[in-house]
């Protein structure tokens, strides 16, 4: 009789949907496998952009990290243009991608120094306002959804707070002073900002690149141990391998301060196919461990994933994003390597690093993806 009632049981939960085939082979979580829309992808007409989404959900790709300029949206006190978010979270939403904004980059009119681009808000009001409007317009009731009854609702439910504030090209400080304080009081700010308007969003902190878990414990002495659910970071290095061990690092100080529960999100990881290119640009000795030619990007890629995949439970990944979908693999910038697609100047073509790409997320997420982002049948 309990054998027959256990058959039942199953039965009526797969009937029901309860029990599906993609939960029972998933190896990851939803949203492990991310990447990073940015450079070619903005120089690339708009018109391709919705087939490069279509790709990216048919790779695997279940989250995309972008850029939400505050400085684009808001170029004047009171005046507000949603026409370049609505455009990407159309897209996002239209392949059931989640997006992770980046939401960066000052003003004049909001700036403590007008017309230096990486100037941090003088105050934290008026930024902490603009999160207001973005999860009005994108989160779970946003206004965004009301007025796309056509599109798939997939409401923003995660938002990072800027980009490497200890580098003076994102927070620039006359005369030196430390980045932490200012950077701190305004993650705080935005994390109430963020949590009363949705209060089961993530936030996520600034992606800390170099020294990741000395710069989180510069966040933590600045007062911010409540302001953010996951911790990012932009970890490079020249093997996957030292990539867990920063990811362990940076846990270990989340635990250090009584919040283990928290996860680690590799916000930006790569290794560009940049070796023997670009030969008269000028590079540091640690950025040449970087690079690579396509096949390393390729192994290096897999094994990464592989080993993310691993220990994610013990080291608390919680997503990994690839740095970057497309480039154009010209000019003396190494990070103009690192695409799984390669822009030609009038089309998007797969790199070696796609293959290992949709491999391993095919692996891990058990089914092979439709553009719209499900298993396909």
């Amino acid at each position: 009789m309990r054998r027959g009632l256990f058959t039942l049981l199953v039965v009526t939960l797969a009937l029901t949907g309860a029990l599906p085939a993609e939960a029972a082979k998933r190896h990851a979580p939803r949203g492990f496998y991310g990447v990073m829309w940015n450079r070619a992808g903005f120089e690339a007409p708009p018109a391709q952009h919705d087939a490069e989404f279509a790709q990216m959900a048919r790779s695997g790709v279940e989250t995309v990290r972008t850029v939400f300029s505050w400085a684009g949206a808001q170029p004047a006190p009171g005046v507000t243009s949603f026409t370049e978010t609505d455009r990407l979270v159309t897209l996002a939403a239209s392949h059931r991608i989640d997006l992770l904004p980046v939401v960066i980059y000052t003003p004049d009119w909001a700036a403590e120094y007008p017309g230096n681009p990486g100037s941090p808000p003088l105050g934290t009001a008026d930024y902490a306002a603009y999160l207001t409007q973005l999860v009005g317009r994108y989160g779970p009731k946003g206004s965004f959804w009301v007025e796309h009854p056509e599109l798939p609702r997939v409401p923003i439910r995660h938002w990072q707070i800027w980009n490497e504030p200890h580098l003076v090209k994102y927070w620039y400080v006359e005369g030196g002073s430390i980045w932490s304080a200012g950077y701190t009081q305004l993650l705080i700010a935005a994390h109430a900002a963020i949590r009363r308007a949705d209060p089961g969003a993530t936030v996520v902190t600034a992606g800390l690149a170099s020294f990741p878990w000395k710069y989180l414990g510069k966040i933590y002495r600045a007062g911010g141990k409540g302001a953010f659910e996951a911790v990012g970071i932009n970890f490079f290095t020249g093997n996957p391998k030292n990539v867990i061990r920063g990811v362990r690092v940076t846990s270990k100080v989340l635990r250090a301060h009584h919040q283990g529960r928290k996860k680690v999100w590799l916000t930006e990881v790569t290794w560009p196919a940049a070796q023997g290119q670009a030969p008269g640009a000028t590079r540091a000795p640690w950025q040449l461990q970087w690079q690579t030619k396509p096949a390393g990007m390729a192994a290096r890629l897999t094994e990464l994933y592989r080993r993310a995949l691993r220990v994610r439970r013990r080291d608390d990944i919680g997503r990994v994003y690839w740095y970057t979908w497309g480039t154009k693999y010209t000019g003396n910038d190494l990070f103009d390597y690192g695409g799984l697609v390669r822009w030609n100047g009038s089309a998007f073509q797969p790199e070696p690093g796609l293959r290992a790409y949709v491999k391993s997320a095919r692996g891990a997420e058990g089914c092979r993806k439709t553009s719209a982002g499900r298993c396909a049948r």
